[in-house]
């Protein structure tokens, strides 16, 4: 099943460059270091999701790949217009240019959407499982209801999104960004959130369970029924934070620093 998935994003990264003649050859061994890296990462204790992501996070630049191999790459008749609802799992869209795009409900599982800008799109309830998205642009974009499970999301920006009810489940954030941003109800569920910072932010019902927090950042945030269970708050940053009653009790149970907070 895993190698099945694997081959299926390899399909999507070298499908703009066509049939070339080495192309069997050349998956089929990308295929089998794939496989072991994929095993490499399950002996290290991932799970299958975890293991995958990281898998394919590792995969390179295949721009570089086929500079060594001839080839011509397939033009497009018509500029890639996506619709919405569009099924675009296992695609290869590195850096291409989504802004303002109507993706309501699309499927982009176990795609390389690497430096793609999704700025001003709406991405309501779209699906972005197990997906490559570093350095993607969400600026301004609506996804609500959206899902990231399992993605590599470095570097990601979310300034001015609408996060409501996005779930952000066990997925590599480091260097993301939330300026600006709507969050409510939004779940960073397992995920690592480690120096991020939600500085002069409103979370409303946000979920941090199970995720880690190590130097995460709320200073002069606002806080209302966030949770954190699971979670090493201490190493939480909360200062000048103005928070419930509720949330303070749990974070103040869970020996996290609270200078200068402001209960409601």
């Amino acid at each position: 099943m895993m190698e099945a998935k694997l081959q299926a994003f390899l399909d999507g990264v070298f499908a703009p460059y066509g049939d070339f003649p080495a192309r069997a050859d050349v998956t089929g061994e990308l295929l089998g270091n794939l496989m072991e890296k994929f095993a490499d990462a399950k002996t290290a204790g991932m799970s299958d999701d975890d293991a995958y992501t990281t898998t394919i996070a590792s995969f390179g630049d295949v721009d570089e790949i086929m500079e060594q191999i001839p080839h011509q790459k397939v033009a497009a008749e018509t500029p890639y217009e996506p619709k919405p609802g569009a099924k675009l799992n296992a695609s290869a869209l590195k850096q291409a240019d989504l802004s303002d795009s109507n993706l309501v409900g699309a499927n982009l599982n176990s795609s390389e959407l690497v430096g793609v800008s999704f700025a001003g799109a709406n991405l309501t309830e779209a699906s972005l499982k197990s997906s490559a998205l570093k350095q993607a642009n969400f600026a301004g974009a609506n996804l609500t209801d959206a899902k990231f499970v399992s993605s590599d999301l470095q570097g990601v920006c979310f300034d001015g999104a609408d996060l409501t009810r996005t779930k952000l489940r066990g997925s590599a954030l480091k260097g993301t960004t939330y300026v600006g941003a709507k969050l409510v109800e939004t779940e960073f569920n397992g995920s690592d959130v480690t120096e991020l910072s939600f500085d002069n932010q409103t979370l409303l019902g946000v979920k941090f369970d199970s995720a880690s927090l190590k130097k995460t950042s709320f200073r002069g945030a606002t806080l209302r029924s966030v949770s954190f269970h699971h979670s090493a708050v201490k190493h939480a940053i909360f200062d000048g934070a103005t928070m419930d009653k509720v949330t303070y009790a749990v974070l103040n149970s869970a020996k996290a620093t609270l200078n200068g907070v402001t209960v409601l």
